[in-house]
């Protein structure tokens, strides 16, 4: 009987090995193919045993995990390294000759749907081909300033750091192992740092003090739980089940009444940021969500997400790392409406890759700088032809924030921090507390128009208003040419004004007279 159970353990680990062996050898089956790809030329790709086991490679490059002589030399790796969610595998190609990489693929991962699964996309790949193998590449959040540089995907800084630390990891293999050259060791989780803040708290900032709220305590206050729709500025339409306290009630326990605030900004830990004015405010509960269809929320989701029922979806912050409440904002009083194209014609463009689009646009920044003053305490606001109204920081859009005038949904915001979706899409203006500017183009869809020598006329009462411009009767309103040139607007007459636009210029009328072509700006006296 005992031989018998001898017999059968053995015959157990003898299938084990057989059946891992199995495994392994088609794994290894596959991914020759794959690496035949890059090397269509090759005569045999050959898996190098125990690569991972060797002592170098184990202590200061555990993301490798196979590598694979091609024609007698060790080219091809695979790595895995841990991004948001779990381990990313990496497929990484290198050409002995050239010292550089002949590119990479992505063999799997488990990353958010709608943030990271760009990192499979060919835009994001092809940024690996022909760089020099003989340094560690770098992450970069927006321009490549070094030939090693890699730009990260809009809003997945933690699993293009995976992506980028897993082909780092084969470059110090191949070095180590072709070169004879020992690297630097290369981790295979993304650092803390990258995270930024820890997904169990955030913050809740006002004048004179602070509190952090533990998400474990959120359960301890009085709940919400409802059925809401979010609806992203794509139009997709996602329904979904929410419960979680009010930021009211909250802010109730802390002694602080959300009513004498005339704002709230959110930020998030991707670095993404609203802010929900006083009128959204008394319109709507901002919920602080903590579950989702019955479920708690995703890792990446956490510590919690925002649902603002009434609005859009550039208010519903994931993963909220602070919540800020503003005593005072400056209010908005515009002086000067500009035409886009006229003020922004010297602005050098910066062509923006965004989620593979590479599209002509102008840094918001510089845009600023031209203004005679910009209230550092106003609000940067941004009105779409949807309706969206969003609002922004000025610290925040002046550094890296852009606004994409050419290809798909333009103008539109844009940064790095911006996932597709969150965007203000067709943009009619934006404004500061002084200055407003205006697309003409997009203008079209939330004003009273009619046809004017074949082209699209604008009531430009209308455009002024929608601008956030208003006045008073002892006003003089000022049309003002590229050149310099004035023409005073008869206010009894405003009615019957409007602007077209052609060829990036815009022409003032007075009914079916045109008055001025190149008009800059519209501005009150």
């Amino acid at each position: 009987m005992k031989n018998r159970k001898f017999y059968i353990i053995i015959l157990g680990i003898i299938l084990a090995v057989i059946g891992s062996s199995f495994i392994l050898n088609n794994t290894a089956s596959q991914e020759k193919l794959k690496i035949k790809a890059f090397y269509p030329e090759a005569q045999k790709i050959k898996l190098v045993k125990d690569i991972a086991d060797d002592t170098f490679v184990s202590l200061n490059l555990p993301a490798v995990k196979r590598a694979y002589e091609v024609d007698g030399v060790i080219k091809a790796f695979v790595v895995s390294c841990v991004g948001y969610v779990g381990p990313i595998e990496v497929l990484a190609a290198l050409d002995d000759e050239s010292d550089e990489l002949k590119g990479i693929e992505i063999l799997n991962h488990n990353e958010t749907v709608g943030y990271a699964e760009h990192i499979e996309e060919n835009w994001f790949l092809e940024r690996f081909k022909g760089i020099g193998a003989n340094k560690y590449l770098n992450l970069v959040v927006l321009d490549k300033e070094k030939p090693e540089d890699i730009i990260q995907v809009t809003g997945a800084t933690v699993s293009s750091q995976a992506v980028v630390n897993a082909v780092n990891a084969a470059i110090g293999a191949y070095q180590y192992k072709v070169r004879g050259i020992e690297m630097e060791k290369v981790s295979d989780v993304v650092s803390q740092e990258i995270w930024e803040n820890d997904v169990n708290s955030f913050v809740i900032n006002w004048d004179g003090g602070s509190q952090r709220i533990d998400t474990k305590k959120l359960k301890d206050f009085e709940q919400l739980d409802m059925s809401v729709v979010l609806i992203n500025t794509t139009g997709t339409k996602t329904p979904m089940k929410v419960k979680g306290p009010s930021l009211r009630n909250i802010l109730e326990k802390q002694g602080l009444d959300l009513s004498k605030f005339e704002g709230v900004g959110i930020t998030g830990r991707d670095g993404y940021y609203t802010m929900i004015d006083r009128e959204k405010l008394e319109a709507n509960e901002v919920i602080l969500v903590w579950e989702v269809d019955g479920k708690e929320l995703k890792e990446e989701e956490k510590p919690v997400r925002v649902a603002l029922p009434n609005e859009m979806g550039p208010y519903w912050v994931k993963m909220v790392s602070s919540v800020d409440l503003y005593e005072q904002i400056s209010p908005k009083e515009i002086d000067k409406v500009y035409m886009f194209d006229a003020l922004t014609g010297d602005i050098e463009p910066y062509y923006y890759e965004y989620y593979g689009s590479k599209d002509k646009s102008i840094e918001i920044g510089k845009i600023l700088n031209k203004f005679d003053f910009v209230d550092e305490k106003g609000f940067f606001t941004m009105g779409a032809s949807d309706g969206l109204i969003k609002n922004e920081t000025i610290s925040i859009v002046r550094q890296r924030y852009f606004i994409k005038v050419d290809g798909k949904n333009a103008p539109m915001n844009i940064a790095p921090n911006f996932k597709l979706g969150m965007n203000v899409k067709e943009m009619t203006h934006f404004s500061t507390t002084k200055d407003a500017v205006i697309f003409p183009k997009s203008m079209e869809k939330v004003v009273r128009t009619k046809e004017i020598q074949g082209q699209q006329g604008l009531l430009l009462e209308d455009v002024l208003i929608t601008s956030g411009m208003i006045w008073e009767e002892d006003i003089a309103l000022n049309v003002v040419n590229i050149d310099g040139s004035e023409t005073v607007l008869d206010l009894k007459e405003l009615s019957n004004y409007y602007i077209t636009y052609r060829d990036k210029n815009v022409y003032l009328f007075h009914k079916d007279t045109q008055l001025m072509k190149k008009v800059l700006r519209i501005e009150k006296r």
